[in-house]
């Protein structure tokens, strides 16, 4: 069973966060799902597709984990 799921994520550093984890868009979570990322404004939109639900959970588990991670770095540096 084919899986897809889109997220979508408004913050006004959807750029800088799509720079920080692109590196990691070349590898493969599992062979059994892919992802592509795009940045439209304010919006960091993330694209799964997935052969099954466990490869599903897999990957969102992992990219969320790195958009967080991104996101917490970003707050850090900022110089507000």
């Amino acid at each position: 069973m084919d899986s897809y799921s889109e997220t979508i994520i408004e913050t006004p550093d959807a750029l800088k966060l799509y720079l920080s984890v692109k590196p990691e868009l070349d590898r493969l979570v599992t062979d059994r799902s892919s992802i592509e990322m795009d940045v439209k404004d304010y919006q960091l939109i993330m694209r799964v597709t997935s052969d099954d639900l466990i490869s599903m959970r897999s990957t969102l588990n992992t990219w969320y984990r790195l958009v967080k991670v991104a996101s917490e770095m970003i707050s850090l540096t900022s110089s507000n």
